[in-house]
């Protein structure tokens, strides 16, 4: 990875797993990190202090991406911070990492169920994106976690497979978009 010194990186679902392990090469790689978890404070503290302990900059953000209003609340805690920490609110990469499933089939998917997982991996996504617009800097990345569940159909976690479809259907005119940026 390159030299990511003076960047600012947003990952959301950064406390374990996929969005940890990005969190963590991009603040290795110089970037000051905001670690987004949405309830589990103890795994996102071991992010901060895993990424600290090898030199790297780090801070938290807490926020369920399971509604607008968390969505707004995730933008307004980032732009807090990254003023205090670095005197400006822009960032440079943005990776929507979060991401709820659970097992269902068609027949026993509820409505619950289903708009939780369409909430957070493609609700969200989109308004965050549409909410830090106005933070990234020219030539920033918005850079979308998607599943190869969306290639393969896995009938046992159909809403989940769909959430992830409609976020790779959103990132491609996304990317013709905000290319020219």
């Amino acid at each position: 990875m390159k030299n990511l010194n003076g960047k600012v990186a947003l990952v959301t679902g950064a406390s374990r797993g996929i969005g940890r392990a990005i969190a963590m090469r991009l603040a290795n790689a110089g970037a000051l990190v905001a670690i987004h978890y949405g309830r589990n404070r103890a795994a996102a503290d071991e992010t901060i202090s895993e990424i600290e302990s090898n030199g790297g900059k780090a801070f938290l953000i807490e926020a369920d991406l399971n509604s607008i209003d968390g969505v707004k609340k995730l933008v307004e805690q980032l732009k807090n911070e990254l003023q205090i920490r670095v005197g400006t609110s822009e960032i440079d990469i943005l990776v929507n990492n979060a991401g709820i499933g659970t097992q269902g089939t068609i027949e026993n998917t509820t409505e619950e169920v289903f708009d939780e997982i369409m909430a957070v991996n493609m609700k969200a996504p989109f308004f965050l994106i549409q909410q830090t617009l106005p933070l990234l800097r020219a030539e920033g990345r918005v850079i979308n976690i998607s599943s190869a569940e969306v290639r393969l159909g896995f009938a046992g976690s159909i809403a989940y497979g769909l959430s992830k479809g409609a976020l790779n259907t959103m990132t491609l005119p996304l990317a013709k978009h905000l290319g020219e940026r």
